[in-house]
């Protein structure tokens, strides 16, 4: 009866702390392509409501907005259809909430974030960072 309590305590807290874990931010790099200059962070979270993912990026240029996405693959061989659009970056910033989406899904395969040039410069990607998988 002891040993049955202890276990299930230990379950427990091996639970908890699991899902203390997939509740921590996870930060990534964001690295330039094309020569860009353009780099940063993404920070992905759980939110109430979905994933949020916010994006910092420097060496862009003032006042351009850049779109940015989600897609299956990783930044050397992108789906080119967009798994999940991103709030257009802006001054360098980006936030997002993916409504229904965590991270632990993400974490199932291999995603990865990037950035346009501009609206206007679609096809040209300033820069990317792969979503690490779940260890």
């Amino acid at each position: 009866m002891k040993c049955a309590a202890a276990t299930a305590g230990a379950v427990a807290v091996f639970t908890g702390t699991a899902a203390f874990a997939a509740m921590q931010p996870m930060q990534f790099a964001i690295a330039d392509q094309n020569g860009s200059g353009e780099h940063g962070t993404a920070t992905l979270l759980q939110g109430s409501r979905g994933l949020i993912v916010k994006l910092r990026l420097a060496g862009a240029a003032d006042g351009v907005d850049q779109p940015a996405h989600i897609h299956a693959g990783t930044c050397s061989k992108l789906d080119p259809k967009p798994k999940y659009a991103l709030r257009t970056v802006h001054d360098g910033q980006s936030e997002t909430t993916i409504e229904g989406v965590s991270l632990a899904d993400l974490q199932k395969g291999t995603y990865a974030i990037n950035v346009h040039k501009s609206t206007k410069e679609i096809p040209i990607y300033v820069s990317c960072g792969n979503i690490p998988v779940a260890k």
